[in-house]
């Protein structure tokens, strides 16, 4: 997702709008950045058939979840970092209501495109993808930043660099390390 810095300052003075009780800021924020949680939406979706929910519904879901309060997020890049997890907590939520009410089902491949040689089969990937993610996120918060910012937002390792101010080299250290760690935890 290419950075345009006049929807940059937007996405941040809406953010800052929201946070001082303007209600309609929440509203022109959603308009602002449908179309790139349609995107991450589809990034997190694709790699497999049947999907726990269709990207429109994951987009609603994640926007239901952000529109609950107003954010903290300072700027583009936090809200982004938010609506990551919101988006990763929507579609847990999905999946283990699915297997609630059906047992077993149909396989789902899930991949992650920041560990492109990892893929799992079955709903409960999403969950161990989950899981392994939370250890990640516990072991090493900025490798798992990294791997958000990377596989669900879909910035270049130069931007996710300049969000997390660090290197370019730092990225791509932290992303070979977390394809190794993840594909080792998905394994097992």
């Amino acid at each position: 997702m290419p950075i345009d810095e006049p929807r940059v300052t937007e996405v941040t003075r809406l953010l800052a709008a929201w946070r001082g009780g303007d209600a309609a800021a929440s509203e022109s924020l959603a308009v602002l950045v449908y179309n790139e949680l349609r995107a991450m939406a589809a990034r997190r979706l694709s790699g497999g058939q049947p999907r726990p929910l269709q990207t429109t519904e994951l987009v609603h879901e994640t926007f239901a979840r952000l529109l609950e309060h107003p954010l903290a997020a300072a700027d583009r890049i936090h809200f982004f970092r938010v609506a990551a997890l919101a988006m990763r907590q929507a579609l847990v939520d999905a999946i283990r209501r699915s297997m609630a009410e059906k047992r077993g089902g149909d396989a789902l491949i899930v991949s992650l495109s920041a560990a492109s040689d990892v893929a799992v089969a079955g709903p409960e990937a999403w969950l161990g993808v989950e899981t392994a993610l939370a250890a990640l996120e516990h072991e090493d918060p900025r490798k798992c930043r990294v791997v958000e910012m990377s596989f669900l937002l879909g910035l270049s390792n130069e931007e996710t660099a300049t969000a997390l101010g660090v290197s370019v080299p730092t990225v791509e250290r932290d992303l070979r390390f977390a394809r190794a760690w993840l594909k080792e935890r998905l394994a097992s």
